[in-house]
C-alpha cells in the first residue's frame, strides 16, 4: 500500500480521511496546514497528498504551486466544500484531481486508488 499526507484544518475531517485510510492498509500522515504539509514533504516521501482547499493562511492551491515549482511528480487530490468552478478548473490544470465535500467512503478509496495508479 502507499503513504499518503493528508493536509486539513479541520482535525475532525483529517482524522475521519486518515482512520478511512489506515483501515485500507494505506501509512497516512497528517498535517494541519500548508506549512505542516510542505515540513513533511522534505521530511519523507510519499505516494499521494489528500489537501482541503480552504485552509487559513495558504490555500491548497499554494501547496499545488509549490509542489509544481519543486517539479513534484506527487499526485495531489484536493478536496472542497467551497471551491467554485474556476478554482476548480484551476486545480484541475495544475495537475490535481478534485473531489467535493462531504465525501463518501467508497468515493474516497476509489479516487486514492486511481490516483495511485491502482
Amino acid at each position: 500500500m502507499g503513504s499518503i499526507l493528508i493536509a486539513d484544518d479541520d482535525k475532525t475531517y483529517r482524522d475521519s480521511l486518515q482512520k478511512v485510510l489506515e483501515r485500507e492498509g494505506y501509512q497516512v500522515e497528517s498535517a494541519e496546514d500548508v506549512d505542516s504539509a510542505l515540513e513533511a514533504l522534505q521530511a519523507r516521501r510519499f505516494d499521494l497528498v489528500v489537501c482541503d482547499y480552504r485552509m487559513p493562511g495558504k490555500t491548497g492551491i499554494d501547496l499545488l504551486l509549490e509542489l509544481n515549482r519543486q517539479q513534484s511528480t506527487i499526485p495531489v487530490l484536493m478536496i472542497s466544500a467551497w471551491a467554485d468552478p474556476a478554482t476548480e478548473a484551476h486545480a484541475v490544470a495544475l495537475g490535481a484531481e478534485m473531489m467535493r465535500k462531504p465525501i463518501r467512503r467508497q468515493d474516497l478509496l476509489d479516487r486514492t486508488a486511481r490516483c495511485l495508479g491502482g
